[in-house]
């Protein structure tokens, strides 16, 4: 099955931006994550550039068509709370429609932000992200008291269930740590 993004007759303008920080103007005549590569219509102050193949690696995201009114708020209350990390550090808290289109090398989906009066559609390549997580609920701590205590948190809690987890083995000898285990062996 192709992932295409439905789209009126035409080729939808869309705004490219890099990983670098450019951003580029064009059209595309479809858009699909089938490829490593996109192709578009340069429609820009250079007037010796036409055409371009351009590979996702150095794509951060695609904002496709004009934004658009937001549905009814019990229509986006039944949309998914969803997190984007990208690689540079950016993070994207929206509310994602259910008609995303996930391909091999990237996704499109229709995005409210948190706070915003617009649903725009990202066409972001895969290789820009560290991962959309699903949650179940937005963390209502302002960003300013949201730091690396959670990180701490959460290391703190997993080191403990290892340790609870050592505890429960049932020989001493399976409770000493995995080298020495096979140092004592060898001398054996």
């Amino acid at each position: 099955m192709r992932s295409k993004l439905p789209y009126p007759a035409g080729m939808p303008a869309v705004v490219i931006s890099f990983v670098d920080g450019e951003v580029l103007h064009a059209e595309i005549p479809e858009l699909t994550f089938d490829m490593p590569v996109i192709e578009a219509e340069i429609r820009g102050v250079e007037p010796n550039n036409q055409r371009a193949i351009l590979p996702l690696t150095a794509i951060t995201q695609i904002v496709v068509g004009k934004p658009e009114a937001p549905p009814a708020e019990n229509v986006v209350e039944g949309w998914d709370r969803a997190v984007f990390h990208f690689l540079d550090g950016q993070v994207l808290r929206a509310s994602i429609a259910p008609d995303a289109l996930l391909g091999r090398h990237g996704g499109i989906w229709k995005v409210l932000p948190i706070g915003g009066d617009e649903v725009t559609t990202l066409a972001i390549p895969y290789c820009a992200l560290k991962g959309v997580f699903h949650v179940r609920q937005w963390d209502s701590r302002p960003l300013a008291d949201r730091g690396d205590s959670d990180r701490i948190d959460t290391v703190t809690r997993v080191l403990a269930e290892r340790e609870r987890h050592l505890e429960e083995l049932s020989t001493p000898e399976q409770r000493r740590p995995l080298m020495s285990r096979i140092g004592r062996r060898r001398g054996a």
